[in-house]
């Protein structure tokens, strides 16, 4: 898995607060504790773009005011199974953690489990089928209060019916992941069925706050996620956005629970989410309607 494309793990971990008043971080004193082990990534099943690898970064806190790079893990254990088939994810260096030969299937429950300076922590997703696009293009759309002038990504699907279905909206911009922090994303890019179950959707805004120009190329992703990893997203997405700062490198003012559980030592949870999720993709270069 590109690492480039785990964009939610460092929304997850990156939040300074910016004042506008008296600058007074010299008159702060902060305790430090221990650090905290920090997961990103986690799987993905795209059958359009299929991924050789599969990855996950580790990496550790800093103190809450530190401007340097979260530290990296390099001397972890990192195995992943399906209850039937272990794999075992090798250092590769800067904290990723890889393997080529695992095999993802639709509705199998994935386990990983790292073990690091003693404690053994465990993370648990379930791999759920997402719909692929029916339709993907390009929408013109003036500027608005709400919005830019520009071009939008615009796909369309069917729901499956019977199903409870969450889904969590990706956008590329000439291969780069974008995301904004507005609070606003928790409704926009993250959803579950619950009002539109086994019904086609129409005209559907990859991400309305990102526009495009015409010779950019575009990428955008609906993601079949569990409710765990919904809910994750959700509190992410309320955090990140209601602080309007910029990003930087630190943990969030309030922890968002991670799906990680440190078995040895129960209360010294880790931070991050392991995640399996299918991806329906949709690429193209924006030209003039």
């Amino acid at each position: 898995m590109k690492l480039s494309r785990n964009i939610i793990t460092y929304l997850s971990l990156i939040i300074i607060f910016i004042s506008c008043e008296t600058d007074v971080t010299n008159e702060i004193t902060l305790v430090t504790g221990p650090s905290k082990l920090i997961i990103e990534g986690g799987l993905e099943r795209n059958s359009i773009s299929p991924l050789t690898t599969q990855s996950i970064k580790l990496t550790t806190t800093n103190n809450f005011l530190s401007d340097i790079p979260n530290p990296v893990v390099i001397n972890a254990t990192v195995s992943i199974t399906d209850g039937a088939n272990i794999w075992d994810f090798n250092h590769q260096g800067e904290g990723v953690y890889s393997n080529s030969d695992i095999t993802l299937q639709l509705g199998f429950t994935y386990t990983i489990t790292i073990i690091w300076e003693g404690d053994t922590y465990i993370g648990i997703d379930t791999l759920n089928e997402v719909p692929q696009f029916e339709d993907f293009y390009v929408k013109f759309e003036e500027e608005t209060s709400f919005s830019p002038e520009g071009y939008f990504l615009r796909y369309d699907s069917t729901d499956p019916p019977g199903i409870v279905n969450y889904y969590y909206n990706r956008i590329f911009k000439n291969d780069e992941p974008l995301i904004l922090p507005d609070p606003g994303n928790r409704f926009n890019l993250i959803t579950s069925d619950e009002f539109f179950d086994g019904q086609q959707r129409i005209n559907i805004n990859v991400n309305d706050e990102i526009s495009f120009k015409v010779g950019e190329k575009g990428t955008g992703q609906q993601l079949g996620i569990s409710k765990e990893y919904f809910d994750y997203l959700f509190e992410l997405f309320t955090q990140t956005g209601s602080s309007g700062s910029a990003f930087s490198g630190n943990p969030p003012p309030a922890t968002i629970r991670s799906n990680m559980i440190n078995t040895t030592v129960p209360s010294k949870r880790a931070l991050g989410f392991f995640y399996a999720a299918d991806v329906a993709e949709g690429t193209l270069i924006v030209t003039e309607e």
